[in-house]
């Protein structure tokens, strides 16, 4: 019997924005859809991106709503229950879109990171009309394909820690079309990309000690006080901002940064440029320092583990971390 000849892969770029962390109490209240390109056997080829995509925004299910969800993707709730797409004629009509677009190949949504937004995907599918043109199973997460080709831990395969040229160079702008389109750019140059072969391992030292790579850790911190703080190699300090080889004081104006809103975005942009797999961001001894929604999402969406507390609490988890992540935080030592 002659072998089955496998279909070709068509992969399609998916984000999704919600206004709470599951389906069902909550709402997909818009998707964006970009074809990325298209695999057949070990030839793929990349797609121009903003040929062949689709958008929608949904009227909510549900009157339930976490305020924070909401607030990352922008868009007006009331407005959306008024002039929103119904989500079964929405559901229907992006089914026969990937039909088309995937004709005489298979498709296959693609994430970064896939779960999230499959969950809420694959969940609307069935839920209005029972079926899912991808099957149950057709995603593939970015986060997974980067980390086995690069030969590196799923926690370490984040947006800061690769090579520049896998990333798009369009803005990740939290408007789920913007973004599916962003992401088939990483899909595409993922696919393509031929990892350097590994350096050899170093022979150990005679005794490594407890110095080898010591510049790269995140200085632990050895006291914390009301209005004091002591870390590792740094002068004591009221604020700190601590990351992989250092740390120095952290001053609120640079960015902009209030007890609200809370902590910008613009405040974990370096961590991420360091390849951080962790970031800790405290709130004040009394918890009054706020977090501002747009940095967790820029957190989340480079895959960023994001551990928000009490300062003492705080310091206990990023001492904790500092053992064996690459991990930096924001710490505040008063109210």
């Amino acid at each position: 019997m002659a072998a089955r000849t496998a279909r070709p892969s068509l992969y399609i770029s998916v984000d999704i924005e919600a206004d709470g962390p599951i389906p069902g109490p909550y709402s997909m209240i818009s998707f964006g859809a970009s074809v990325a390109g298209r695999q057949d056997g070990v030839s793929y080829t990349a797609a121009d991106p903003e040929q062949l995509t689709f958008y929608r925004e949904l009227r909510p299910i549900s009157e339930e709503f976490v305020p924070e969800a909401l607030a990352v993707s922008g868009l007006d709730r009331d407005r959306l229950v008024r002039e929103g797409a119904d989500p079964a004629v929405a559901m229907t009509e992006f089914r026969a879109w990937v039909r088309e677009v995937s004709a005489g190949a298979q498709p296959v949504m693609c994430g970064y990171p896939a779960s999230f937004d499959w969950t809420f995907l694959y969940w609307y599918l069935i839920r209005f009309g029972a079926d899912s043109p991808f099957g149950h199973s057709g995603c593939l997460d970015m986060k997974t394909l980067y980390a086995t080709k690069a030969r590196v831990p799923l926690r370490a395969a984040v947006k800061g820690r690769m090579p520049r040229a896998l990333l798009s160079r369009r803005r990740h702008t939290h408007h789920a079309l913007d973004d599916a389109i962003e992401q088939a750019e990483l899909m595409s140059n993922l696919m393509l990309w031929t990892p350097p072969e590994p350096e050899p391992e170093p022979e150990p030292e005679a005794d490594p000690g407890a110095g080898a790579g010591a510049e790269e850790r995140s200085p632990r911190i050895t006291h914390l006080s009301w209005g004091r703080i002591e870390a590792e190699g740094l002068a004591p300090g009221k604020d700190f901002r601590l990351y992989p080889g250092g740390g120095r004081p952290w001053d609120w104006s640079e960015h902009g940064t209030r007890h609200e809103p809370g902590i910008q975005p613009q405040e974990v942009r370096e961590f991420l440029d360091l390849g951080v797999t962790a970031v800790v961001l405290s709130q004040g001894m009394d918890k009054r320092l706020g977090i501002a929604p747009q940095t967790l999402e820029a957190l989340r969406a480079a895959g960023v583990e994001v551990h928000v507390a009490e300062t003492t609490e705080a310091v206990e988890v990023y001492n904790r971390l500092a053992a064996t992540e690459r991990v930096a935080g924001l710490f505040h030592s008063t109210c």
